[in-house]
Formats: C-alpha cells, structure tokens, sequence
C-alpha cells in the first residue's frame, strides 16, 4: 500500500467525493489535477466550464496592456505607487493561479512579465521580505524555478537570512525593539521557506534546512513583528486575496512550507502539527477556515491539506529514489 493511502487512512473521513460533488469548479479542477491525473476527459471537461468561470474571466479582462491591473487610487509617491503595484500584482496572479490559469496562457505570461519588471538589478522586489517570499513561491509555482531572474530572488533573500535561521524585515518590527536582538519573523520566514521548499534544486540547500529548523523551533509561538502578532494566528487556516490574507494559513501554513521536506517528517512538532489537523476535520470530512470558529468547511483549506499528505508521501519517495541512487554510485 502505498503512503498517501495510509496518510489518507488516517483522515475520517474521505473528503474528495465532496469536493467533487460540491465545491466550486477551480477546486474541483484543482483537485483532479492533483488526485485523477489520468482521467483526460474529467480535466477537459473541468477546464472548459474553469474557461467560462466568472471571477477568472473578469480579471482577465481587466488586464491593461503592459501584464499589470490597475490601482483604484494613485498615490504620490512613485515608491509607494510601485510597492502597491507589485502588491496588487501578487494578489492577481496569487488568485489566477488558484482559479487554475498557468504560464502557457498568454495574460499571464504578461502577467509575470511585468512582475519580474518590478524586481531591481539585485534581485530584490518591492515591499517587505514577505512579499518577496511570496513572488518567488507564485512564481516558482507557475514553474519559473530555474528562471534566472527568479533564482537571482533567491540568492537576494538567502543572503538576509540571520543566524537564527529566519528573516526580518525592520519595516514590520513593532517599535522601539532592537534588530540585533529581537527574534525573526515567524509568518515572514514560513513563506520564505515554503519558497525554497518548492523549488526542486534549493529545497535541500542550507538556507531552506536553517529555515525549517527556525520554523520547527517556532511553532505555536507568538510572532514579535506586526505580522499576525496574536497567538490564534496558528487557528486561521484559510489564505485570501487580501494585503494581509495572502500570508495567512496558520498551522496548515507551516505543514506546506515543511511537507515537501522529508528530512523533518519525524520531528515531533511537524508530526504534532499533522495530527492537530487531522484533529480538526469535521463531520462533512472537510476542514475550518479557522479551527475553532468556523462552523462549516473549507474547501480551500481542505485541499491544500490533502496535497500536503501527498507531497509528504512524493518527498519520502524521492529521498527513497536519491538514497539508492547513492549506493549504486
């Protein structure tokens, strides 16, 4: 049998059939993708209704010439006009991705087009560390990681890693607290880490094992900056659209950035943090937006979970394939 089962086995209930029955058409795209890979007529015939989904096709629509959309304000700034640029940047192409759309289509590619435009010679991009976090996992996810310019990102941001193994950006500090001394952003370095953990070259470089052990060492703790500052923000599983939403997630947060690293599956606070979930599933077999509140499901929230427990299988496999590799060289 293989390990996704037996990680599947473990949910009580089985919570595919409802997403397939219930949920909306991106979901149900995304999860045949994920799940019935080899089922071409259901991905066909999901896509073409995806075509025809309202939320994707307006803003798609709204796409001005040059890749980007436009702000409802201006601001004086031309600083601050490129920060909310880039921000309204990430949020389309955060949600675009979600409505199922990918590099291949040309609105996009535009799209990353003038993304990667909004990035300095050095490689940084605008904003604090995690939006710049959150570029490289939108764009590594549309499948730009070997991109030369996106791995000029990474050097960037891998270069301002601190001995703790996180980041901090001084922007998102609360006042009067010193830099040297205060401890890093836990949220900041949870997508920086699931940044690197989503690139196949750099999710077992010394940055992205330095970051997991910070991660790891942080769970369940209260953030020092101003980013979700409140101990429920581990509760709040669900990632908007929103400034501050796109770095939501909470404990489901922290189980994507380490999934894919196979190396921390036995530690006992990623394996607390898998059973805290499994704990929360409800009786419809779907899981909260925020455990504790909310009282229906989440689709959303439901099937990034189910891709960890596959991803987590898919790591041991690879290590499984790159051990033997090893022995017979």
């Amino acid at each position: 049998m293989s390990k996704v089962k037996s990680w599947m086995r473990l949910l009580k209930i089985d919570p595919i059939p409802l997403i397939m029955d219930r949920a909306p058409v991106y979901i149900k795209y995304r999860t045949a993708l994920e799940f019935f890979s080899e089922d071409s007529a259901l991905i066909e015939e999901l896509s073409e209704k995806l075509e025809n989904d309202k939320a994707r096709r307006k803003i798609l629509e709204s796409q001005t010439d040059n890749g980007t959309w436009k702000l409802k304000e201006n601001y004086s700034l031309e600083e601050q006009q490129r920060a909310m640029q880039f921000l309204l940047q990430l949020k389309m192409l955060a949600q675009l991705y979600d409505l199922g759309c990918n590099k291949e289509m040309a609105p996009v590619q535009k799209a990353i087009i003038a993304l990667l435009k909004m990035q300095k010679p050095d490689g940084k991009f605008p904003l604090h560390y995690h939006h710049h976090g959150l570029a490289l996992l939108l764009l590594v996810k549309y499948g730009l990681g070997g991109n030369p310019f996106v791995d000029k990102g990474f050097r960037w941001i891998a270069k301002r890693q601190r001995v703790d193994g996180g980041w901090l950006s001084p922007a998102t500090m609360k006042s009067g607290k010193s830099f040297k001394s205060s401890r890093s952003d836990i949220w900041a370095s949870i997508v920086i880490l699931q940044a690197f953990s989503s690139h196949s070259r750099l999710k077992r470089s010394e940055t992205a094992m330095r970051a997991a052990e910070f991660i790891l060492d942080s769970y369940l703790q209260k953030n020092e900056t101003n980013l979700f500052p409140e101990a429920e923000a581990w509760n709040y599983l669900y990632t908007d659209y929103t400034d501050t939403g796109l770095f939501r997630g909470g404990t489901l947060r922290f189980i994507e950035a380490l999934a894919p690293l196979y190396d921390f599956h036995e530690h006992p606070k990623f394996k607390k943090a898998v059973n805290w979930m499994l704990d929360q599933q409800m009786k419809d077999g779907l899981f909260p937006a925020v455990a504790g509140l909310s009282t229906k499901g989440d689709f959303n929230v439901t099937l990034r979970f189910l891709i960890c427990l596959k991803e987590m299988d898919s790591a041991e496999k690879r290590t499984n394939v790159e051990t033997k590799e090893e022995k017979n060289e």
